[in-house]
């Protein structure tokens, strides 16, 4: 998630959850952390401060601590490949579940970090690419139906590769051009044989503009003081059918696989605003968690940083510390509502709820464990 905010420096820091709302912050702006900044050294109107966090469905508690995780993507691979150096890069910005605890750092400890680096991001992945003056941001999501033949995170990966690639190359192109020469070169791409992913991207300018594109059911959000300005909607075929990008083998081409493009995208062009949240998701928040909650966990979040016991921070630290502090209470949230049942009291999940409606024959209750 993004944070627009009127000051001069992009860090990115640590990713924890807070223990408790009792607790003070100390500022993660260290050395140690991967940083940029300032981003717009020649505007003195706005800066974005970065929050990341990820978890793969293949990871505690879905999974036992101690069973082994098969090798996926390109993590593991040559690493004088250049899109798995790229991917290493993207995993060594800190994105992890750690507990943050009065008056010390929270988070990237080594540990996690080992954890992060053992469990990954799974079939889902992401770009950071910093092109002048804007910042391009990618989320994709490897389309799972893959599996019996591909692994799906090789697909989504280098879809981020190639659009990180492009938005480098191509500085004046749009986020929808820009995928369009991504899924292009993704074709052409010999280590990806087969598979499919979504994609949302977006380009944030130094004076505000945002431009987004957005293919199946992953999306985005605009918030502002906690609460949801803009939210979008997921392109489907039919009930978790999104629309995707494929690559099919000739063996394959006749068996009626999903087979969208670039132009099918959504695209959406926003004048932002300081202190606008923007958030990237893919479908395993939004199955899980609903809108409306969105605004309670904002403003929670709010009264933790407004609290007299973090008034040592300055409002740029406060910003960078809402930015990776909500990006990782979303994921942790999400995962969280994967685990009901449907037997709770309260309120269900969006896919439950969805699922109920559209397919009431299978009886699907509670939430949808996905990335």
């Amino acid at each position: 998630m993004v944070l627009l905010r009127s000051a001069l420096s992009l860090s990115r820091s640590s990713l924890s959850i807070g223990s408790s709302l009792r607790h003070s912050i100390r500022s993660h702006n260290s050395s140690s952390s991967p940083t940029i900044s300032p981003l717009y050294p020649h505007s003195s109107t706005y800066s974005y401060s970065l929050g990341l966090s990820y978890a793969s469905k293949y990871s505690p508690p879905f999974i036992a601590p101690n069973q082994k995780i098969k090798p996926y993507g390109f993590m593991n691979r040559d690493k004088e490949n250049g899109i798995v150096r790229w991917v290493n890069e993207m995993m060594d910005f800190p994105a992890g579940r750690g507990e943050l605890t009065s008056g010390q750092d929270g988070g990237w400890s080594e540990s996690v970090q080992k954890d992060v680096r053992k469990y990954g991001a799974g079939e889902d992945f992401f770009g950071i690419e910093r092109v002048g003056n804007d910042l391009h941001l990618s989320l994709s999501d490897g389309v799972g139906g893959w599996t019996d033949r591909v692994d799906p995170s090789l697909f989504s990966q280098a879809l981020c590769y190639h659009y990180s690639t492009i938005a480098s190359q191509f500085a004046s192109s749009s986020p929808v051009e820009i995928l369009d020469k991504a899924y292009r070169n993704l074709l052409d791409d010999q280590r990806v044989v087969a598979g499919g992913a979504t994609l949302v991207g977006v380009r944030l300018g130094e004076e505000g503009d945002a431009s987004f594109v957005n293919l199946g059911d992953s999306g985005y959000a605009i918030m502002k003081n906690d609460q949801i300005k803009y939210i979008s909607k997921p392109q489907t075929h039919f009930f978790n059918c999104p629309l995707q990008l494929s690559k099919i083998p000739k063996d394959m081409r006749q068996a009626g696989i999903i087979h969208d493009t670039p132009n099918m995208a959504d695209v959406k062009e926003i004048e932002l605003e300081v202190g606008d949240v923007i958030i990237l998701f893919t479908d395993g928040l939004s199955d899980n968690l609903p809108t409306s909650h969105l605004p309670l966990l904002s403003s929670s979040l709010t009264q933790l940083l407004n609290s007299p016991l973090n008034s040592h921070l300055t409002q740029t630290e406060r910003d960078a510390e809402y930015a990776r502090l909500f990006a990782d209470i979303l994921v942790g949230y999400g995962r969280m509502a994967m685990a009901r049942t449907g037997d709770e009291k309260g309120w269900k999940t969006p896919f439950e709820i969805e699922a109920t409606e559209k397919v009431p024959r299978n009886n699907w209750r509670g939430g949808k464990i996905d990335e």
